[in-house]
């Protein structure tokens, strides 16, 4: 009975440990897909982006599948259904985040990202049914009272508030993630691998994108596509593709295998800390009201997660 139980105690701290390393690894790569995304829009457009990389990620992923569990391995393991819920949820998910950073500043995207664990749990709650953890009000105003300085600061101090939008889509976007990451552990089979999850999620999600640009390129809303980028471009939307949407796909699978979606989304706040490292390398400095707004959407996300460990 004594080795049942320190087998399960070593078996739960490999877990945790597998969980924190994964969710660390992930927030690395996302951080630094933000001011990259940011710089590939100036060269693609962001219909026309999205496609090429989740195709990337899905024959990057598809490839490691292959060499590690076999050639069977690629077949989809949900139903028809399913599988066109699931890839559309992250489809949704891609193209709505790409349009975010185009339309807010890199560093505004990262403070309001910050509050990633409220808004993961009230998708939580409305899906499953968990209900928010107490503390929950008071990380709430925080975050509210943060965004709000963060997109003033943004605005340059003219004295008016003005929104460009990409804020609320922000704020969307991890909603619209946090159903895929419920989707993705509840519908596969227990033993299939994180790694064919992401995979499978991968594949489908190429043609709801490519049906997405044509339906936006024939409405105008987006432009032509820029069939001839140049090196450095080609070599960002690689990097991204197999880094961030690939990898960071994978890894953040282990994690919420691992530890829950709840507390992925809690590590999800060291993704506006690597954002903002990795976009002063290419000249984009905070201004002083959003370092400001930053830290306040900080305090109320580290409150939640300060109430839960206290516990």
């Amino acid at each position: 009975m004594t080795v049942e139980v320190g087998t399960a105690a070593e078996q739960a701290r490999r877990a945790a440990w597998t969980g924190l390393a994964a969710f660390l690894v992930t927030s690395l790569f996302w951080g630094a897909n933000l001011p990259l995304t940011a710089v590939l829009l100036r060269t693609f457009d962001p219909y026309w982006l999205t496609p090429w990389r989740l195709l990337l990620a899905a024959i990057v992923l598809g490839a490691v599948v292959w060499l590690t569990e076999g050639r069977a391995a690629l077949r989809i393991g949900l139903s028809w259904p399913r599988f066109w819920l699931l890839s559309l949820s992250i489809s949704l998910f891609f193209t709505d985040y790409v349009l975010a950073l185009r339309y807010t500043n890199t560093i505004t995207a990262a403070a309001v990202m910050a509050g990633a664990p409220i808004y993961a749990v009230i998708t939580l709650w409305l899906i499953t049914g968990t209900r928010p953890e107490r503390g929950f009000g008071v990380a709430l105003v925080l975050t509210l009272i943060g965004s709000a300085i963060t997109i003033y600061g943004q605005a340059g101090g003219t004295g008016g508030l003005v929104l460009q939008g990409g804020e609320v889509l922000v704020v969307l976007s991890i909603v619209l993630w946090t159903v895929y990451s419920i989707l993705a552990q509840r519908w596969f089979a227990a033993r299939t691998s994180q790694l064919r999850r992401a995979y499978t999620a991968s594949l489908g999600s190429v043609v709801w994108l490519f049906l997405f640009w044509g339906i936006s390129r024939i409405t105008g809303l987006a432009g032509p596509p820029n069939v001839s980028p140049d090196g450095e471009a080609i070599l960002w939307v690689v990097l991204t593709a197999v880094f961030a949407t690939a990898l960071g796909n994978f890894t953040w699978n282990i994690g919420v295998s691992r530890l829950g979606i709840a507390m992925g989304s809690l590590w999800q706040n060291a993704v506006p800390v690597f954002g903002v490292l990795i976009a002063m390398l290419f000249g984009i400095y905070p201004q002083p009201e959003q370092i400001a707004g930053g830290i306040l959407v900080m305090a109320g996300a580290l409150y939640m997660q300060w109430r839960r460990l206290s516990r």
